[in-house]
This record gives C-alpha cells, structure tokens and sequence, in this order.
C-alpha cells in the first residue's frame, strides 16, 4: 500500500502499518537489490527511513516519548552509516546537471576531469560500504526496529493522535524558512530542507483526508524538497572542490561561479514556493487540516480514522 493513511483503519492501525512497509522497503533494497545497483539500493533505503522518521515525528501526539525517541536514534544511525557512498553519489549527479545546463560556458574537458576525480573518490567508498558489510548491518538494525512496532505505547487515536506531530512539523518548518530567507547558509537551507521534507511526507500520509487538496500541497512541498536538495548538493560539491582545488589542472574558480549562480537562482525560486507553502501561521493551518479531517469522517459512516 502507499505510504498514506486510510479512512478505513484506526490512526494506530495505520501508522503501525506505514511504519512496517517502510521498515520492508529499506531491508529489502539493502539485502535483495543492494548487489545489483548499490547507489539505487542504498538511495531507495534512506529515503525509506527518512519516511519512518517522519512518521515518528507525526505520532508524537500518541506514541510514548522514550519509544519515539528510541527507534528515531535508530533510524538515524542507520541512515548515516548509508550516507558517505550516496553524497559521493549525489555530487556527480550535481556535477552533470551543472555541465547540461551550462554546456559551452566551460570547457567540456574541465567537467569531464571534475568527474574523473569525483568517481575516484565514490567508487572505493561504495565497495567500502559492501566489503564491510555494512548494508547487512544496517539491515539487521532495522529489522529488530521493525520488531518493535507491534509493541508500541500509542496513548490517543484520531485527530489527537496527529495534532501535535503535525503543528510542531509545520511551525519547524515555518521557522526554518524564517531563518533560511534571514541567512542564506548552506546550514539553514539544509535544515529548511529537512523541515520541507516532514511535511511533504506529513501530507502524503494525510492524503486520503482530501486527495485534491492535501495532494497539492504536497506536491508542492515535494517540489520545494527538490530545490533545496538540488542547492544541497551543489554545496557539497562546492565545498569538495574547494578542498581538492590545488590537485585539478582546471579553473575551479569557474566551475565555482557557474555553482553559485544556479544556487542563487535555486534559492530565489525556493524562496518564492516558500512564502506560498508556510504563508498560514501554524494554528490557521492545522486548523484547516482539521476541518478535512472532520469533512472525511462526515462523510464516511464510521470512519475509523476518526477513532
């Protein structure tokens, strides 16, 4: 099923459920598809576990404190361990959407030897991750996570069980934003990003409440989440040449510029999505989400959402 709660099972039932396929989708990309396409297997688990963390962050109103904060440090050991092959991963993919875009403003052979130096670097780390068995490891980890799940202390169902989770990951948000537009760094608009995150998943579990509307609101938070990624990305990279500039025979200074000015003009069109997508203060916007939440339940008799 899709990562979504449904009209027609308990809020607990629900999460227990979106929280176990998550948990499947990440062991089964790192036991069954890891030795096909290592760098897909391991992009297709983090983004599985940042889904259950997100998860984790919504049940706040109804999942024990300790139990929440206990698989969420799980949860983000497990990513991290993931994390060195997929950033050697995403800068090359940053670095050939630069050369596409730019094409003739520099020399091919620049990129070309950016590259060279790139993959050098991201081969040994994803052989790493497989020689050491790392993938293995991690899955492990999380199948005892998954374990867990049928265990948990969930306090409060319905509305209230999501309230919270859903108020504190909006106004995050809402104050990421704030502190992007105020700073500019590549740390605040990182942070922003995550928050971003949070909520287009928040939505996507809220879909069925109001799949027009709901779903429009995460699709454009989904397209924010790809902006800031994209500004992320050409950060790390930015920051690897500039610590290996002296051992490439090119003008790094060149590629560099190319690499603000697409972040500037990614930070200015995210900067315009986000004025839209945090425009209500967070009491207006769990508000409204309330009232479809009560449309929902009106108009499906029993709604087991609503218990």
């Amino acid at each position: 099923m899709p990562y979504r709660l449904q009209t027609d099972e308990h809020v607990q039932d629900g999460l227990r459920r979106c929280a176990r396929e998550r948990l499947d989708r990440a062991i089964a990309q790192l036991t069954e598809r890891v030795s096909e396409d290592p760098v897909a297997a391991v992009h297709e688990a983090r983004k599985a576990l940042k889904q259950e963390r997100s998860l984790l962050r919504l049940a706040r109103g109804t999942l024990a404190a300790d139990e929440r904060r206990r698989d969420n440090a799980a949860l983000r050991h497990a990513a991290r361990t993931l994390s060195a092959a997929r950033d050697a991963e995403v800068m090359l993919q940053a670095l050939d959407e630069l050369s596409e875009r730019f094409a003739g403003q520099l020399p091919q052979a620049a990129f070309n030897a950016i590259r060279h130096r790139l993959e050098a670097e991201r081969d040994p780390a994803r052989q790493r991750l497989l020689d050491a068995g790392l993938t293995v490891a991690v899955a492990d980890e999380l199948r005892a996570g998954r374990s867990r799940i049928d265990e948990w202390s969930m306090s409060r169902g319905g509305w209230k069980a999501l309230a919270p989770g859903l108020r504190r990951g909006y106004r995050g948000g809402r104050r990421a934003f704030a502190h992007a537009r105020e700073t500019g760094t590549a740390e605040s608009l990182h942070e922003w990003r995550k928050r971003t995150k949070d909520l287009w998943y928040h939505l996507r579990l809220l879909k069925a409440l109001s799949p027009a509307i709901i779903g429009g609101h995460a699709d454009e938070a989904h397209g924010l989440s790809d902006l800031l990624g994209d500004d992320h990305d050409l950060a790390l990279l930015r920051k690897q040449l500039r610590s290996g500039a002296g051992e490439l025979a090119v003008d790094i200074d060149a590629v560099i510029e190319l690499i603000d000015h697409r972040r500037e003009q990614l930070q200015t069109e995210a900067l315009l999505v986000g004025e839209r997508l945090y425009a209500e203060p967070p009491k207006v916007f769990v508000r409204r989400i309330h009232r479809y939440w009560e449309a929902s339940r009106a108009a499906r008799e029993p709604v087991a959402l609503a218990r």
